[in-house]
């Protein structure tokens, strides 16, 4: 599920990264708030936190991770372009829809067009690639510690945690489940760190909060424009972790 922000390329270094700086001893558990793909929060799974939270406002992505997660998930043999825009027809929130608006729409930003009609005579089987995705991240969340919910980030009250957020970025194209307000965004992070180890992915942060860590990544806007851009890490200035 590789899409525009998506953090697949780079979860392992964000991963080492905040692991090298927060151990499973200093906390309670693991907290990511904007999960999306879990590009981030697979590889988070292998350091042992004592509990793992993942939550994300659209609800289709959340069905699709605890349907996998419980054994559940029931994959077609194939997926056409008349499944595809059936699901996207649809108001039903549910496994599938987030299996055809992430995993086979192009760049992997919901629904934006279907995937396999870009494959052109390179013969890839986009849907088989997706499924071979899906079928490693299976093993890694099947730990009893690891919970899913379908929430937004302003309605959670973390204590002890160490928390990653990758939210929509400002200025970016908008989010299927609406305009992100980030200035409430920020405000919520100065508490967040008051009581919890907070690192924040973005490409600006107010001046109350200071780069950490950046890396620079390749961003595909379409089929034909990719990019560079630099991925930052932000922390809260007065919070808990100001100190790294």
């Amino acid at each position: 599920m590789k899409y525009l922000g998506a953090k697949h390329l780079i979860g392992n270094h964000i991963a080492t990264y905040i692991n090298n700086i927060v151990t499973p001893d200093m906390v309670d558990g693991y907290f990511e708030p904007f999960c999306g793909s879990l590009g981030v929060f697979k590889q988070m799974i292998k350091y042992n936190y004592k509990k793992y939270i993942a939550t994300d406002l659209q609800p289709d992505i959340i069905l699709m991770w605890k349907k996998l997660q419980n054994n559940q998930l029931i994959l077609p043999k194939t997926f056409d372009e008349e499944m595809y825009n059936q699901l996207k027809n649809s108001n039903t929130p549910s496994e599938m829809r987030a299996v055809a608006g992430f995993g086979m729409s192009f760049g992997g930003k919901f629904f934006s067009g279907y995937i396999q009609k870009y494959a052109k005579n390179s013969n890839r089987d986009f849907y088989k690639e997706f499924k071979n995705s899906l079928n490693k991240i299976e093993k890694i969340i099947q730990k009893p510690n690891i919970n899913f919910y379908n929430k937004s980030y302003d309605s959670c009250e973390p204590v002890n945690m160490l928390i990653y957020c990758d939210p929509p970025y400002k200025n970016t194209v908008g989010y299927e489940t609406g305009d992100f307000d980030n200035d409430k965004f920020w405000g919520v992070m100065r508490e967040w760190s008051k009581n919890n180890y907070v690192f924040i992915s973005e490409e600006k942060a107010p001046n109350d909060f200071k780069v950490v860590w950046e890396k620079t990544k390749m961003r595909t806007l379409n089929s034909s424009i990719r990019y560079n851009k630099i991925e930052k890490i932000y922390v809260y200035k007065h919070g808990l972790a100001q100190g790294f």
